[in-house]
């Protein structure tokens, strides 16, 4: 008897909460401390701003996983609301990987910035001309500035990296392995620029997401189209997924983990390579993936 396939939705779901199991194990040990994984001891090596940075961004990111596998059983207008928890994912997977790769200094400024970021929360000005507000609470703002963080004052340092994405991702690549880095990188690839379309409220990025892929000439063709969006937003955060999965384990030397993950990302590449005739009912039309 022939095992019955699973429409691509559903693989794509099963596969998602595999790797929440992995990101448990590896917040786990950041967290909690050793622990044993098919005979092997692991032992969090991260230095501790590393380890504390890099680890609530990866649960941050694994928290927009479980809310992205509830809507994975939604269809229709609804799944565009799934763009931006996608985004977000993405990039917390992308700098929870940067932070604990790079050095300890570059977790250093992140912890920095978080003070700095909340107070300039508090001493701002935003909007144009006659619409503007400014917000201020520190009645000497420059002072502070100056003797409290010194090292965000001046043109273009406000920021706790200066490294856009496609950087950090590069970074990711050159210190935890190309594997981590490429799978990082289709993640951006898949989902960046069209998520930014449609969280902005940009007009294509409307047109992209109403059109469903397709002129849908009827509610049932827009419905499956938006199931064919899902599975595209699944792929790509499955790929970010892998990719920290893959830098935390390489670069601590966790063999077991690191090979579980493997075992994962290779069902994932052959899920988000598969043909669409091959697929039962509505299936993905996504042709590529990372190495």
């Amino acid at each position: 008897m022939v095992e019955e396939e699973l429409p691509l939705i559903d693989a794509l779901r099963d596969l998602a909460m595999l790797q929440q199991e992995l990101l448990r194990l590896a917040l786990f040990v950041a967290s909690e401390g050793p622990t044993t994984f098919e005979g092997e001891v692991l032992n969090c090596t991260l230095r501790d701003d590393q380890r504390r940075t890099s680890t609530f961004l990866a649960m941050a990111a694994g928290q927009s996983v479980e809310t992205l596998l509830r809507m994975a059983k939604l269809r229709g207008i609804p799944i565009r609301d799934a763009y931006p928890i996608a985004r977000s994912a993405v990039e917390s997977f992308v700098n929870a990987s940067f932070l604990a790769s790079e050095s300890d200094q570059v977790a250093v400024r992140a912890v920095r910035y978080v003070s700095f970021a909340s107070w300039r929360h508090h001493n701002r000005r935003f909007g144009s001309g006659e619409f503007a507000i400014e917000v201020q609470s520190d009645p000497d703002a420059t002072a502070t500035l100056a003797n409290e963080f010194p090292e965000f004052s001046g043109k273009g340092n406000g920021v706790w990296t200066t490294l856009d994405v496609p950087g950090r991702i590069r970074r990711v690549g050159e210190l935890a392995g190309r594997r981590a880095g490429s799978r990082l990188l289709a993640a951006y690839g898949l989902i960046y620029s069209l998520s930014s379309e449609i969280l902005h409220g940009s007009p294509f990025g409307a047109s992209y997401f109403f059109s469903a892929h397709a002129c849908a000439e009827s509610t049932e063709a827009f419905v499956a189209g938006t199931c064919r969006h899902l599975e595209e937003i699944l792929i790509a955060v499955l790929h970010a997924h892998s990719g920290y999965l893959a830098a935390f384990f390489w670069i601590q030397g966790m063999r077991a983990p690191f090979a579980a993950e493997e075992k994962l990302f290779a069902r994932l590449l052959a899920l988000s390579t598969k043909p669409p005739h091959s697929l039962p009912g509505e299936a993905s039309t996504a042709s590529w993936s990372a190495k």
